[in-house]
């Protein structure tokens, strides 16, 4: 049931996003994809089934996954000044997907906390 949830909450956000997009205020959908609405919820259900200390460790480990989000919205901007989206889409996420792996190797070895 919790994944039913989660799931229609996603829809209800990119619904909203999809809306936004075609307003004269269409950079306000970047904010609503920042919208912590399913980390909330996988919060709470961490809270409850593993306590506080696991959570503030998640936590931590969100702050610091930040940085290749922001890396990927760096390079999308960069690259859509020379390729078309899919291939900016493309690009960006493989630049995202080299660091995330970095970040989840350095967590593991080190328990960054």
């Amino acid at each position: 049931m919790d994944l039913v949830i989660k799931c229609v909450i996603a829809v209800i956000i990119m619904g909203i996003v999809h809306y936004i997009s075609k307003t004269e205020n269409y950079y306000v959908a970047g904010l609503v994809l920042s919208f912590p609405g399913l980390s909330i919820l996988a919060y709470y259900f961490m809270y409850i089934e593993h306590g506080a200390s696991k959570v503030r460790e998640t936590i931590c480990f969100a702050i610091v996954s930040a940085i290749p989000f922001v890396i990927f919205l760096l390079v999308l901007n960069f690259t859509l000044k020379n390729y078309n989206i899919c291939n900016s889409i493309l690009i960006s996420s493989m630049v995202w997907f080299f660091l995330s792996s970095i970040l989840i190797i350095v967590w593991k070895k080190f328990q960054l906390i």
